[in-house]
């Protein structure tokens, strides 16, 4: 398509505020498509106007277009702008624009206007200015400081500034699907956590199904939450919180609408107050219900009804309540397994380091070994249980950042470029970023973070030093370094642990704390085991750390 297009039109169309300064300001700046305006302004250093792409109408301009130009001619091909678009008028007056964001339906464009020629003065211009109440005097002194360019060149810099915009939002989606994942994943664990700890088998069936059920109902934005049992056959028991639209009596009769279904899976149903189901039970509008079975054997349900504020059960609170109900099956038919219950756990939290190691094959398994790692010098340093556990997490996610470095940077088999190795340290401070926004994960970020500072002040991001660098930190800057210099890479073989221990003795108080340095030496032999035993099978070692976890 060509970019210079001249067209004879010129009328305006424009209806000006009087003193022609004043913003159109018809949609609000929070929206997407005004702040992706702002966005594209910002890079191309071009001004812009929001406009309706069906009747052309300015619903939001920028104060340096100070007159709100949109000519019929513009108006006319308002499709072109589809894709970034420079048109030019017989005038010498160019437009420029491309495509935003919809906006409740209507469909908007980013358009801006400068002159195509220097000493140029549009009839559009003029007739503009007028119906704004200009004088004369404030319309050339308007006209002298306009910027003009040429038609290539403002048409590649839109195209430029526009493709950039679109990378950014692409990688925010991409942060903000990894953070809602990590926020998920960690909301069930630490669920899971709590409902597995306190699974004692001195605790009756009830007072597991109210401990379940306390959990769950403060955990899902739900109406009514309940967990029925049947403890031996003709008796059931259905303990509940909050408000339930049905008897127990009618909560067998819903079941049994389902009776074709795959209990293996969670019925989720959602706007039920139009359907036939909805009718035969007034008040239901959304419902999960998830079987607590082992194996074959069903002792009976859970179920969340009615999500809180007219919103949508999905994929969370199913997993959430279908792993919750695993768990209580387990118990219920096998209650001398509690203690296998602590591998459910961690098998959630081995899924999530996979996630991260996924990227770097030759660094498989290390945050895991770096997080079991950092735990032990954390337990032998005395540090209570829940700074043991923030430890462990922390340790998992330390590398998170890594998921927005190149995978050829990652799995380089030769020396880094001085670009590649500032990319690679980018990785804490985008980890950081990445975690910061959800709020349960907030006693990680000092670890994640400042994993990669030196005593020294030497280190990264933010060059911090001794004891300004976060214990949590310190722990596991000695945990990844014994991991990182332990484990073989593409461009070396993992070093022998008398070398390592050199370097430690060599760097205590320069790169590493000293004090957590000579913990290190005081269990080493530990240290070892357990990075040894990784490699052995998910039984044997998901039983050795379910005894830590209980210590």
């Amino acid at each position: 398509m060509s970019t210079q297009v001249t067209d004879d039109h010129s009328a305006t169309g424009v209806v000006e505020p009087a003193n022609g300064s004043a913003l159109a300001t018809s949609l609000p700046e929070s929206i997407p498509a005004v702040q992706r305006m702002r966005q594209l302004a910002s890079l191309t250093t071009l001004p812009f106007m929001c406009v309706d792409g069906g009747s052309g109408d300015v619903l939001f301009r920028q104060e340096e277009l100070a007159l709100g130009l949109m000519p019929e001619a513009i108006r006319e091909r308002l499709d072109e702008f589809d894709v970034p678009q420079v048109v030019v008028l017989d005038s010498g007056l160019m437009f420029y624009g491309t495509r935003l964001p919809s906006h409740e339906g209507r469909g908007l464009l980013a358009i801006g206007y400068m002159l195509s020629e220097p000493g140029a003065r549009p009839q559009d211009v003029v007739i503009g200015a007028a119906e704004a109440g200009w004088s004369n005097e404030r319309l050339a002194n308007w006209l002298g400081e306009q910027r003009h360019s040429h038609p290539q060149i403002v048409k590649r810099l839109l195209e430029t500034g526009d493709g950039r915009v679109g990378r950014n939002e692409l990688m925010e989606q991409e942060i903000e699907h990894l953070s809602r994942h990590v926020e998920q994943t960690y909301e069930e664990i630490s669920l899971l956590h709590a409902v597995t700890g306190k699974m004692q088998i001195s605790r009756g069936v009830l007072d597991i199904a109210d401990l379940c059920l306390e959990r769950l109902h403060a955990s899902i934005p739900a109406g009514g939450t309940l967990v029925y049992l049947e403890d031996r056959p003709g008796q059931t028991h259905m303990p509940y919180l909050g408000e339930l639209p049905f008897s127990e009596d009618s909560l067998v009769r819903l079941v049994a609408r389902f009776d074709d279904h795959d209990w293996s899976q969670p019925v989720v149903r959602n706007h039920m107050g139009r359907t036939l189901l909805g009718a035969e039970f007034p008040g239901l509008e959304s419902l999960v219900i998830v079987s607590i079975s082992e194996g074959s054997h069903r002792s009976g349900w859970i179920v969340c009804c009615n999500c809180a504020e007219g919103g949508e059960f999905g994929s969370v609170e199913a997993s959430l309540l279908n792993s919750v109900a695993s768990i209580l099956g387990t118990h219920l038919r096998n209650i001398h397994l509690y203690r296998e219950h602590d591998e459910l756990l961690l098998g959630f939290v081995r899924s999530l380091v996979s996630t991260l190691d996924a990227k770097d094959p030759y660094t498989a398994g290390h945050s895991e070994r770096v997080a079991l790692v950092a735990r032990l010098l954390g337990k032998a340093m005395h540090l209570p249980e829940g700074d043991l556990h923030d430890i462990y997490l922390a340790g998992l996610l330390h590398d998170i950042g890594k998921i927005g470095v190149d995978d050829n940077i990652l799995r380089k088999p030769g020396d880094l470029t001085d670009e590649e190795y500032k990319s690679i340290q980018a990785h804490p401070a985008l980890g950081y970023e990445i975690l910061s926004g959800l709020k349960n994960l907030h006693p990680v970020l000092p670890g994640v973070r400042s994993h990669h500072e030196s005593y020294n002040g030497t280190g990264y991001p933010d060059g911090l030093q001794g004891e300004g660098i976060p214990l949590m930190a310190r722990i596991l800057a000695v945990a990844d370094s014994y991991d990182a210099m332990n484990s073989d890479r593409p461009y070396r073989t993992g070093m022998p642990v008398d070398a390592i221990e050199t370097i430690f003795h060599r760097g205590a108080g320069h790169q590493w704390d000293a004090k957590v340095i000579d913990v290190y030496f005081g269990i080493r032999d530990d240290i070892a085991r357990i990075c040894r035993d990784h490699t052995r099978s998910d039984r044997t070692i998901l039983s050795e750390l379910s005894g830590e976890f209980q210590n």
